[in-house]
């Protein structure tokens, strides 16, 4: 009996641990290829953990909401057999079937006999919240029920039917009190039905420690044994300043300190900069399709010519990739993230423009896939949708060798065979880790790539 076992991925460099938000899955359920079959939570992002072969799920060797290391085994699926035959459909499968307006087998659940589409992530979290599917509204083309719906129901756009006596409350809101060691029973919720939101952790957070002040006589009669009535221990870290407060650090943020710091201090980093001139082949992009886009496909190019800068340098050992792994730099309201478009080189213009629209989409979601959080081979930052950006720096991205970070291209005088003249141009800076990239091969990556910006210009 042969079997396939399910791994906690690395979801990016410097990532130790995940936590298991739960199974989509149960043992005995029939799984395939590709098929969700946990949820787990990173540093960074949630996302779906898929199976690795078709069988079964024989056995879970870790529960729901237990944190463990990176490259524990999670279970494992049973291989090389087909499902029991009497095993009802999985919810995917139900997704994959096109609603017809008749009800599905009558041996899945309520939600599908009344022919409704719902993802399996959004029949799990709408079980845990009490949550009534025939009163979701789907957002979705088709009406297929997404996390999305479900999460706006438990954000508070509807009330949960019932709380089973636990604490209401979204799994943000939970991670955020978990990261602060805040308990959260000793939340009022302001939500309905008492359901806590974000602004209640924060509020709690911000609030200053409970003190009650006594004389010093007082306090030096009392009984050694006697304590102050306190709500929290807080020592301060500087005396308290009228006018401020403390933020708390979500730990996407101290995630992003980390390596940011860590790539600071260990790349010595080397700076080239060239104002390039985007004017003509601005002109010639198929409608539809901006200089972001073409920069990002201009990037690949380049790399592919130069592949010393298409590397990472991990441990002491330098590596060199045969294909574009290229990470996006994607702004987010409580961070940053860097997914990845893997095998870029493969795609044309157009198809790029696509896969970046998705991949920016689903960043933005939370809806990336494990392998979409890691394995870049170089970054490229665009700041260019800011008009008053008109240059910057970047930090490398480790174990990355190189990060191209992109100004706003926008009119500019520059000097053209003698005249003077107003162009559309933008400064584009290469970021290079010194101990790999010599100064001559970074200037050579802004020279390649304005000869590719020139040859598609035509």
């Amino acid at each position: 009996m042969a079997f396939s076992e399910i791994v906690l991925p690395n979801m990016g460099f410097g990532m130790e641990e995940g936590r298991i938000l739960a199974w989509l899955k149960q043992p005995g359920d029939a799984v395939r290829k590709g098929e969700p079959v946990a949820e787990i939570e990173s540093d960074k992002a949630n996302v779906e953990l898929e199976a690795l072969a078709d069988g079964v799920l024989d056995m879970v060797l870790v529960p729901a909401d237990q944190m463990v290391a990176v490259g524990t085994v999670l279970g494992r699926i049973r291989t090389g057999e087909a499902a029991p035959a009497a095993e009802p459909p999985s919810m995917s499968e139900i997704d994959n079937v096109a609603y017809q307006g008749q009800p599905a087998s009558a041996a899945v659940s309520d939600d599908a006999d009344r022919g409704q589409r719902i993802s399996p992530v959004a029949q799990r979290l709408a079980r845990e919240h009490g949550i009534d599917l025939n009163s979701v509204q789907s957002r979705s083309a088709d009406g297929r029920i997404t996390r999305e719906d479900i999460q706006a129901v438990i954000d508070g756009a509807k009330p949960a039917a019932h709380s089973n006596g636990k604490v209401l409350t979204a799994p943000a809101v939970r991670k955020l009190a978990r990261d602060n060691h805040i308990d959260l029973t000793t939340i009022k919720g302001t939500g309905k039905e008492g359901r806590i939101r974000r602004e209640d952790v924060e509020a709690h957070l911000s609030e200053p420690p409970f003190v009650i002040a006594a004389p010093p006589a007082a306090l030096a009669s009392a009984p050694a044994a006697a304590s102050l009535p306190t709500e929290r221990t807080v020592t301060p870290a500087a005396p308290s300043q009228e006018g401020r407060r403390e933020i708390p650090i979500s730990n996407m943020r101290q995630t992003i300190a980390r390596r940011l710091s860590q790539s600071a201090q260990e790349s010595p980093h080397f700076y080239t900069t060239g104002e390039l001139d985007f004017t003509d082949a601005a002109a010639t992009l198929p409608k539809g399709i901006g200089l972001n886009t073409l920069i990002l496909y201009l990037t690949t190019q380049t790399l592919l010519a130069l592949p010393e800068l298409n590397a990472t340098f991990e441990n002491g050992h330098l590596f060199q990739y045969d294909h574009v792994h290229l990470a996006l730099a994607v702004a987010l309201p409580n961070g940053l993230m860097t997914p990845v478009l893997r095998n870029a080189d493969d795609f044309s213009l157009s198809g790029l423009a696509g896969h970046v629209r998705d991949l920016i989409e689903r960043t933005r979601a939370n809806k990336l896939k494990p392998d979409e959080l890691s394995g870049g081979t170089f970054t490229v930052s665009n700041l260019g949708v800011v008009k008053q950006v008109d240059r910057f720096t970047a930090i490398i991205n480790p174990p990355q060798v190189g990060i191209l970070a992109v100004g706003t291209a926008k009119p500019r005088p520059m000097v053209v065979n003698g005249g003077l003249h107003i162009r559309t141009t933008a400064h584009l800076t290469l970021s290079a880790d010194h101990r790999i990239i010599d100064g001559m091969l970074a200037a050579r990556f802004l020279e390649a790539f304005d000869q590719q910006l020139q040859a598609f210009a035509g």
